[in-house]
């Protein structure tokens, strides 16, 4: 028989214990059962220590103090009153570890969420420092459930109901200098002494030469959470900017709000029980099993080593821009966001014009919001410099081109680079759908070049598709993932060809928009069915916002490289014509107007006057298959690795919704034998090229297999 392992240590100053959470073999603290049953022990032993009168709790780790409960487990669960037992069960510990003797500290030394911000809860203090690393909060929304080791019970207590609503809806985090302004944490210390000050802050307690004040509500506060009326307001107002916020189509929120608000006046115990009821109702649902397979896919992600190279490449210092429009302008403030010094060169003043305009108004809102200094602001905007010449690009690490969508522009200009850079010089392309390899082979480093696409805007959208050539070298492909995630994006990599995998999978979608608006569906009817479903924007609403000319021109390209089943809608082709571009003109599919929108009566003319015939589910289906047709064709000829890199490019690139675990993986749950028998009858109602099934759908339906296989959560390649 194996020894357990041991995950705690406790240790002795004088009066002081320490107990110190630190998993073997493992990168983090998890609450796991066999961890909570050990913690359990401990507490017991802890109890009947009496010459020990405080004790401090600290993890071994570097950089996490406890990273949550085990959501393997989690996962697991498939019985409410199972999860709601083991919920419960937890909350036995902490209220055994709340009603210790002695005064207890959590020690915060990094990510403190979910479970273990809710064992921090149950001590009598908490205290962090002042790195990075250290994120607080309760983000189990995220994964469908509600914080279950009573997170909803303690948090309002503490720091009052609105404050632990903006927390606990959002699954929220902050870093500790915000948790430290909510008292959230207690004090703050210097991190290579945390724990030596954490011991001088328990002996001052105990000595009575140190208090924590106690919060005092405010006017407003007692106003609103003091008395049934004003809680009734809270409650209805965070019910309303949920559903805003989540269309509904998240329970989890919604869970977590009622069981607050049914909590206020009842005992510890009764509070405890509606959240453990709450949580073992929330845990079992599917959305919460989609939503925990989106966490392993960015958890996988993030860390995924796209090429055998195991030495990391140095940072990028340097970088230059090459096209200073909007996507150039938002590119440059990304890089000196991250203190990157950038260059950016155009053909005239007032094009680097509009890219300072653009990176002046993306820092401005980082000052209104206060998540920046002007100090901090001015420090930035200085790392970004204009040129018309390639003056300043001899020494840059790498060259980011974003001029227009051109191929024999990009050419001329990788052609430039290639004479003006250092031979060590990586060269990228954030191309949206041209293929690399013809810019590669117009320079003499072919094994330089990939592609290095960001999604529009810049600063929000978190994907970036990194494209490899057949000559694109390994170190070329470590150093372009390196810098994607230096510049906090999630990258996937993958093969050179036309659209390369989100535009080409998310371009007939929005083509097939155009079809279902050319036979007669209103738009609103149209964008209200897709949010319905749980895109974020409808596909007109985002034609307009992307811009139709944009649009219309990537259609091109996808027709022209697959043929007769990306042709392009007429409708579509004609509203181009018109000059009609979308937002940026004031009007597309509908008319703008500051904050007004109305369909646009010069589009209706457009297409001829028939009336749609057709369910919301047809239109649906339509769309949706459309994609899911387009990204098994991506999978067959190789251009991407798996079906997990597809989701996660549509989940981070397009918004494709995460409580449906990803495009792929909702094809699983409708099933690919009733998804080919669908694209079958629309072949025979209404296109025999658009809807043609992919060889590898058929193979799969005719086998039985899923695009991800159960036992190993891989995806079919």
């Amino acid at each position: 028989m194996s020894n357990p392992i041991n995950h705690f240590t406790f240790t002795q100053r004088d009066e002081i214990g320490i107990l110190e959470f630190n998993t073997p073999n493992s990168n983090a603290n998890i609450l796991s059962s066999d961890a909570l049953k050990e913690f359990n022990q401990q507490i017991d032993a802890i109890a009947a220590l009496e010459h020990v009168r405080a004790l401090l709790i600290t993890s071994g780790k570097k950089s996490i103090f406890i990273a949550g409960a085990d959501i393997k487990e989690i996962e697991t669960l498939s019985d409410p009153k199972d999860a709601s037992d083991k919920c419960a069960l937890g909350k036995q510990i902490f209220d055994k570890l709340e009603k210790l003797p002695q005064v207890t500290i959590a020690v915060i030394n990094g990510a403190c969420v979910g479970g273990g911000y809710e064992l921090s809860l149950a001590c009598d203090y908490r205290v962090a420092g002042f790195a990075d690393a250290i994120k607080i909060g309760l983000p189990e929304v995220k994964l469908g459930i509600l914080p279950g080791f009573g997170g909803c019970v303690r948090l309002p207590k503490r720091i009052g109901i609105a404050k632990a609503l903006s927390m606990i809806l959002p699954g929220k985090l902050v870093d500790s200098r915000q948790a430290l302004k909510m008292r959230m944490v207690d004090r703050l210390f210097y991190d290579p002494i945390l724990v030596d000050e954490a011991a001088k802050f328990a002996r001052n307690i105990l000595a009575n030469r140190e208090k924590v004040r106690t919060r005092k509500p405010k006017l407003v506060e007692k106003l609103l959470e003091g008395n049934p009326l004003g809680r009734s307001l809270l409650f209805r107002q965070a019910r309303k900017n949920v559903l805003k916020t989540t269309s509904g189509h998240y329970p989890a929120p919604l869970a977590a709000l009622d069981a607050i608000q049914a909590m206020v006046g009842k005992s510890h115990a009764e509070a405890s029980r509606i959240e453990s009821d709450e949580f073992g109702k929330l845990a079992v649902t599917g959305i919460s099993k989609n939503l925990i397979h989106v966490f392993y896919l960015d958890e996988t992600y993030r860390k995924k080593a796209w090429t055998e190279r195991t030495t990391v490449p140095a940072k990028v210092k340097k970088a230059g821009v090459v096209g200073a429009g909007v996507m150039g302008g938002g590119i440059a403030q990304l890089l000196a966001r991250k203190d990157i010094v950038c260059r950016i060169k155009d053909l005239n003043h007032a094009a680097l014009g509009l890219a300072l305009k653009t990176a002046k108004k993306l820092f401005a809102f980082q000052l209104k919001t206060r998540r920046m200094k002007q100090g901090q602001v001015d420090a930035q905007m200085s790392l970004i410099s204009p040129t018309t010449t390639y003056t300043g690009f001899e020494n840059v690490d790498v060259v980011i081109e974003a001029v227009v969508e051109r191929m024999d522009v990009k050419k001329q200009v990788f052609r430039e680079l290639d004479e003006v850079v250092q031979p060590t010089s990586c060269l990228f392309t954030n191309t949206s759908s041209l293929r690399v390899t013809e810019m590669a082979e117009s320079t003499n480093r072919p094994e330089k070049v990939c592609g290095f696409h960001f999604f529009n805007p810049v600063h929000r959208m978190p994907l970036l598709e990194i494209v490899k050539t057949d000559t694109t070298s390994d170190e070329t492909l470590a150093v372009a993932v390196a810098f994607a995630r230096q510049l906090g994006k999630m990258p996937i990599v993958v093969c050179d060809k036309e659209g390369f995998i989100v535009n080409r999978i998310l371009l007939p979608y929005m083509n097939e928009a155009a079809y279902l608006f050319q036979e007669g569906i209103e738009p609103q009817r149209l964008d209200k069915i897709v949010k319905g479903f749980g895109m974020p924007m409808g596909p007109l609403e985002l034609a307009d916002e992307v811009g139709i000319d944009i649009g219309f021109h990537v259609a091109q390209i996808l027709e022209a490289a697959y043929g007769p089943r990306m042709k392009v809608a007429p409708v579509l082709t004609d509203v181009y014509n018109a000059g009609i571009l979308g937002k940026k003109s004031g009007s597309g599919f509908y008319v703008h107007k500051g904050k007004k929108i109305s369909v646009n009566p010069k589009v209706l003319k457009m297409r001829p006057g028939t009336v749609f015939k057709h369910s919301d589910e047809v239109a649906t289906k339509r769309l949706i298959y459309t994609m899911i047709n387009e990204a098994s064709r991506c999978l067959e000829e190789g251009v991407v690795d798996s079906a997990a890199t597809i989701d996660v490019g549509m989940i981070y690139g397009t918004g494709f919704p995460p409580f449906r675990g990803g495009l792929l993986k909702y094809a699983d749950s409708v099933g690919v034998k009733n998804i080919l028998a669908d694209l079958r009858e629309f072949q025979a109602k209404f296109d025999q090229q658009r809807f043609e099934p992919s060889g590898l759908l058929q193979k799969m339906a005719d086998s039985g297999v899923n695009f991800y296989v159960p036992t190993n959560n891989e995806g079919v390649s």
